[in-house]
């Protein structure tokens, strides 16, 4: 039987909307557990169950960015549950942004839920025999916008000793993840094939997504630029919301609460807004 793509990691019965997760680099679910934990009633939470980690460690990584992308918004137009909203967490922001590009191509005339666009950007209602639906917005998390940011193109091709003191130098993994050298042998087969997808990745431009964009990033995070957080403005026909979190890096990590409650926000979430 093979894996599902997404699986709950916080679900709850008669959520208004599903939020759809793309963990950091060499994660899998379980990493989002405790944040998911932290959302209102209204929001159900799934994450992206990529191989070579966690419930699928027997499976070998994938190392071919452009078919996963396609895989996963497939199977998202085919399953996803709406209202939906889609957040990419550091590198999984790539992945994030990539899906929803590919979901808008797959259904171009599907058009978005509730996403506060205006009429004539939102897209036209779907036809029955289009699928599903865009997602109601995306948000990145840590990330630089794709055009203009930094990737670690030799990292991947480094021997491990060498591998992990750079990863750890530029704080690519979570402070828990750096200390437990126990772990490295079972976590870097994900990480390497995680980095190696993002080293081999060029950015093809294209028009700016009909969904909207909120930018979530840390006021102590030394890694993002100004120009890099600001430049999603050109992946999105709507300006973005830029919602700063007092957090370095990773947000996940130091302010789940207030993570869940401004994404809640961004979302629509009654109960966050009222």
């Amino acid at each position: 039987m093979t894996a599902p793509w997404f699986v709950p990691v916080g679900e709850r019965p008669g959520g208004r909307i599903r939020l759809y997760t793309f963990p950091n680099a060499g994660s899998g679910p379980a990493s989002l557990t405790d944040l998911a934990e932290r959302f209102p009633d209204e929001v159900g939470v799934w994450s992206v169950n990529l191989p070579g980690r966690q419930a699928r460690l027997a499976e070998p990584p994938v190392e071919d960015l452009d078919k996963l992308v396609d895989d996963l918004a497939r199977d998202l137009l085919a399953n996803a549950r709406e209202p939906y909203a889609l957040f990419g967490y550091c590198s999984g922001a790539l992945l994030a942004y990539l899906v929803c590009r590919r979901l808008v191509e797959l259904a171009p005339a599907s058009g978005a839920i509730g996403t506060g666009l205006p009429a004539d950007l939102a897209g036209p209602a779907p036809s029955p025999e289009s699928g599903g639906r865009w997602p109601e917005r995306l948000l990145v998390g840590s990330f630089a916008a794709p055009d203009v940011t930094l990737l670690l193109r030799r990292l991947p091709s480094l021997p491990s000793w060498l591998f992990w003191d750079q990863l750890i130098e530029l704080g690519g993994v979570p402070a828990e993840v750096a200390e437990r050298e126990v772990l490295r042998p079972i976590l870097e087969p994900a990480l390497r094939a995680d980095f190696g997808m993002l080293a081999r990745y060029r950015h093809r431009q294209g028009p700016p997504l009909p969904v909207p964009v909120t930018v979530l990033y840390g006021s102590r995070d030394g890694s993002m630029s100004r120009g890099g957080l600001l430049g999603w403005r050109r992946q999105s026909v709507a300006r973005p919301s830029m919602r700063e979190l007092d957090a370095s890096h990773w947000l996940a990590e130091e302010t789940p609460d207030l993570l869940a409650t401004v994404i809640a926000e961004e979302i629509g979430c009654v109960s966050v807004t009222a």
